[in-house]
């Protein structure tokens, strides 16, 4: 899900003895956003809030104490923390402004604060103090195992050296630029295409509007304006072809899949951007759809989708949507004009109401002032037979995660068996494929809209996103309805390939199977690991535990894939923790290699920095791509392409078996996935 407000249209809606501090961490989340920040004991970290409902997860203490249940949060009262394991609380902010949360180790206590004044200090994150083992960059010997047999000739696919195996051991040095890394496969080995196995999956997230624009023409579709500010919240021009004429990039990378952000026809207008209203916010990333069956002007055309999935599979790179079905799209005044709503006081308003502004005095929210939300016109909207909005005839938001409004979004009724009809004006929607079904309910149609993508483009995947506000019987229609689509397209265009693949999004989910997995899932983000990067990043052996039991869930689990990342939309970019090309090429490494699938958002190859964001702070998130790069970027890039196709040429790092190999001087493991086989050693920082 991807917003951070909720416009007025739809607003009717004991003390520890003393334990050892490790780093610990304080994620701040809410139904759609999260945010980590290590909490330190020499300075509070300062967080800028908006009036919301939070949860607060404060991990990473060790020690033993006794554990603090049943509090509550009050501000500037010690609130008890627990050691060994989580301390999780809710948190509500009524008004908007700075919170400090100041940690004491010795209590071990977290204290939260208002600020009175607005924070200027920048927050800097503090490389993690671990330990580690040192390196002085002369060669180690690397005791193997059983992995590779005497005399077995093996390569270091970072330094391109080459070393023999002899008494189960190798010796080399690892080059200043790996990160104190040196990956060993045979250097005989066949440079044959590696059986596919989404175990292994290294899945490249293209905000589609913010990675390149390959056809200036469509910019401004549907009268989009730019707001000619810092452009926040406004279309950036990426579209499809701009996709498609950096394939060949993407691919450089051990790109298995292309995960586009959702590229259907979206709201033609803005809503107000942040809490204050200071941006107008547009549905450049894709989630606010208008219909599900067109192709958004902005992104493209249908040759556009069939030029891409065709010159990706010539690559070997899968495609990818972004299947949306919880909700749909904010009400806005282009769309209220353009299919003739009659909700809208006229008066002060231009000819096209797309190009409002806010006058002396008025913010961006200030167009819900010309809108009547106590109209019985309303019913010629979605209609509540659709949707559930909290506006006049319709029925109100619930508690329950299935019946709530996400971020203030009109709820499909998708748990309804009520036969229904489209409303009229996405019926009348120029060029939609939009018709009347008999005998369909509203899930009906979403999963037909949905699947009718693969069916005609031959799509190999969705991500799907706000997984657990929709019935699990949902996402088996659509996973079947998916997968026969898919064997259709094949069929009829002679084609072969691995059965049809989905990853969901469990807000909060981490590397484990869950019922989920028995709603249609192959697999689900795992929303850990980002968190996990920062002493990974710091020292490589940090990893160990983590990749031993992601590697044994894996062979346990051979149905589930947990989908591992390092930056997202919705959370934080790597780079923008440390600002730092070296802590970002170690974490490549860390996330590179561990078992199960990893997700690439565009830009961390390169170091990506964080975007002008106004008052909300995952607009940052939402950068342009960098095209033009430094020195350090070019050198961050190397090894980038250098690792991932490391990665896709030996499926056994995400799919194999995990093996620590006890050694002196080094953190060394293997993978293992039946031939396949390699060493990973790292020799320190």
């Amino acid at each position: 899900m991807k917003s951070q407000f909720v416009p007025n249209a739809i607003m009717l809606a004991t003390l520890c003895s003393l334990p050892v501090a490790a780093s610990p961490n304080l994620t701040i989340s809410t139904t759609t956003t999260s945010r980590d920040v290590p909490l330190s004991a020499t300075e509070p970290a300062v967080l800028t809030l908006s009036k919301d409902n939070y949860q607060i997860t404060i991990s990473g203490i060790d020690g033993s104490c006794e554990v603090a249940d049943n509090q509550k949060v009050k501000f500037r009262r010690p609130l008890n923390l627990n050691c060994g394991e989580d301390t999780v609380l809710p948190l509500k902010i009524r008004f908007k402004g700075d919170y400090s949360f100041n940690f004491d180790p010795q209590l071990n206590t977290l204290i939260i604060a208002r600020e009175a004044k607005k924070s200027t200090k920048t927050f800097s994150r503090p490389i993690p103090d671990v330990q580690c083992q040192q390196y002085a960059g002369d060669p180690v010997t690397i005791k193997l195992g059983d992995t590779f047999a005497d005399g077995t000739v093996l390569r270091d696919a970072l330094s391109g050296q080459t070393v023999k195996v002899a008494n189960n051991s190798v010796t080399l040095a690892a080059t200043k630029q790996s990160g104190g890394l040196v990956l060993l496969e045979p250097a005989s080995q066949q440079q044959m295409e590696p059986e596919f196995t989404y175990h292994n999956a290294n899945i490249y997230f293209v905000m589609v509007d913010r990675f390149n624009n390959g056809d200036a023409s469509n910019d401004h579709s549907y009268r989009r304006q730019k707001d000619h500010q810092q452009e926040v919240g406004t279309f950036h021009g990426g579209d499809l072809k701009g996709v498609i004429a950096k394939l060949d990039y993407i691919k450089s990378l051990g790109t298995d899949a292309i995960w586009l952000s959702p590229i259907v026809e979206q709201v033609h207008g803005f809503v107000g951007g942040g809490e204050s209203g200071s941006f107008p916010f547009y549905s450049y990333h894709g989630y606010w759809t208008r219909d599900f069956t067109k192709i958004d002007q902005n992104f493209g055309n249908e040759e556009d989708l069939r030029t891409l999935v065709a010159e990706a599979h010539k690559r070997g790179i899968k495609i990818l949507l972004d299947a949306v079905i919880n909700h749909a799209g904010y009400s806005t005044l282009a769309d209220m004009q353009f299919d003739n709503l009659e909700v809208v006081d006229r008066n002060g308003m231009t000819d096209s109401w797309a190009k409002w502004k806010p006058q002396s005095g008025q913010n961006w929210h200030s167009y819900n002032d010309h809108i009547d939300y106590q109209s019985d016109q309303w019913v010629n909207w979605w209609g509540p037979d659709w949707v559930r909005a909290g506006l006049p005839g319709y029925s109100q938001p619930g508690s329950s995660d299935t019946t709530m409004n996400l971020a203030g979004l009109p709820d499909f009724l998708t748990e309804s068996s009520k036969v229904v009809i489209p409303p009229q004006w996405l019926l009348n929607n120029p060029d939609t494929r939009v018709v009347a079904k008999e005998g369909y309910t509203v899930a009906d149609y979403l999963v037909e809209w949905q699947s009718d993508w693969v069916k005609r483009f031959g799509i190999d995947g969705f991500r799907v996103d706000t997984v657990k506000h929709v019935e699990g019987d949902v996402w088996l229609k659509l996973k079947q309805a998916a997968s026969d689509s898919l064997k259709a397209w094949r069929a009829e265009n002679d084609q072969q390939g691995a059965p049809f693949w989905m990853m969901g999004e469990v807000w909060g989910h981490s590397a484990y199977r869950s019922p989920y997995a028995d709603q249609g899932f192959d697999a689900l983000i795992n929303f850990d690991m980002q968190k996990k990067l920062d002493k990974g990043a710091t020292c490589f052996s940090q990893m160990q535990d983590l990749y031993q039991n992601y590697s044994d869930s894996i062979q346990l689990t051979p149905d589930f894939t947990p989908v591992s990342y390092m930056s997202s939309h919705d959370t934080e970019l790597f780079f923008n923790r440390f600002k730092s090309f070296d802590m970002q090429r170690n974490a490549a490494n860390a996330l590179l290699l561990s078992p199960g699938a990893v997700q690439i958002y565009y830009g961390d190859e390169v170091g990506r920095e964080l975007g002008p964001y106004a008052d909300d702070f995952h607009q940052g998130t939402r950068s342009d791509m960098v095209w033009k790069l430094d020195k350090d970027r070019e050198q961050l890039l190397s090894h980038w392409q250098t690792v991932g196709k490391f990665r896709q040429n030996h499926p056994a790092i995400g799919a194999g078996v995990h093996k620590q190999i006890d050694n002196k001087d080094a953190y060394v493991f293997s993978r293992t996935l039946g031939q396949d086989k390699v060493v990973v050693a790292y020799m320190g920082r």
